[in-house]
């Protein structure tokens, strides 16, 4: 038995055992249908978010739940898909000769994500990377790393706020000095060790399904994963609130429709 359905089965048994214990203190207090109906609703919605109940029904004309649920969640995220601010469209250059010359443009137009590339020489220098995470993550925009291989693919993501924290704690377990001798090397060993990291496997594509997308969210442990398009190219990221609260209007929607063609066919 899974966690969830042992939270569900759970979650009945304990509603319905402080419904008989209320009748045996009160004879006054009447167990009805409907507090097991409520009593039962755990159980129901695992059941039909897994697709393993296709329909509920409670009496003609009643309560009656279809596949509503499992048609919302195998729907694309293709509209969920947010692409990031203020994102160059090149690698910065981020060597000894730039300098940070580069910040404050990036805060007025209050980039989410810096991009990386990987095996560019000494293209990357690791003061100036420093300064960068620093002086961004004061302004509440930057969120990620992005990090491409040689031919602009994605290889992967990382925090951007818990890498400059890293950066600055006392001793850290790498240095920015360490970050651009990876990057420059493309050394893609060493950058997995970065802090939040999402490699290229964990990536979406617009076609992936609202279920897929969460459940590859819950078994990495995180809220928003990178999307990928065709190319392999980064397009942007789906937040984990944003999918719920679409997979809940579609499955609000369908029952809508299908409460308006019930209606019209009576």
């Amino acid at each position: 038995m899974t966690t969830t359905i042992a939270y569900s089965v759970g979650s009945f048994i304990v509603i319905v055992a402080a419904l008989v214990l209320l009748r045996a203190q009160n004879s006054r207090f009447e167990v009805k249908t409907s507090d097991i109906v409520v009593a039962v609703v755990p159980v129901l919605v695992f059941l039909l978010v897994t697709g393993r109940l296709q329909k509920f029904e409670i009496g003609e004309g009643g309560v009656k739940i279809e596949t509503a649920f499992v048609e919302a969640s195998g729907s694309a995220i293709a509209s969920q898909v947010a692409p990031l601010t203020g994102l160059p469209t090149e690698p910065i250059e981020i060597d000894a000769k730039a300098g940070t010359f580069e910040i404050p443009r990036l805060i007025e137009r209050k980039t989410e994500g810096l991009s990386f590339r990987l095996g560019r020489g000494g293209y990357y220098y690791g003061p100036a990377i420093q300064e960068y995470l620093v002086q961004l993550t004061k302004a509440p925009y930057l969120k990620y790393l992005l990090i491409e291989n040689p031919d602009g693919s994605f290889f992967g993501s990382a925090s951007a706020r818990d890498v400059a924290a890293t950066l600055q704690s006392q001793p850290p377990p790498y240095t920015a000095n360490d970050l651009a001798k990876w990057l420059n090397d493309g050394d893609k060993a060493a950058l997995q060790r970065l802090s939040g990291f999402i490699g290229a496997d964990a990536a979406l594509t617009k076609q992936t399904d609202k279920a897929q997308a969460l459940e590859r969210m819950e078994a990495s442990n995180v809220d928003t994963l990178p999307v990928v398009n065709e190319q392999k190219r980064f397009v942007g990221i789906v937040d984990r609130s944003r999918l719920s609260a679409s997979l809940l209007i579609d499955v609000s929607k369908s029952l809508a429709s299908s409460k308006s063609a019930g209606a019209a066919e009576k």
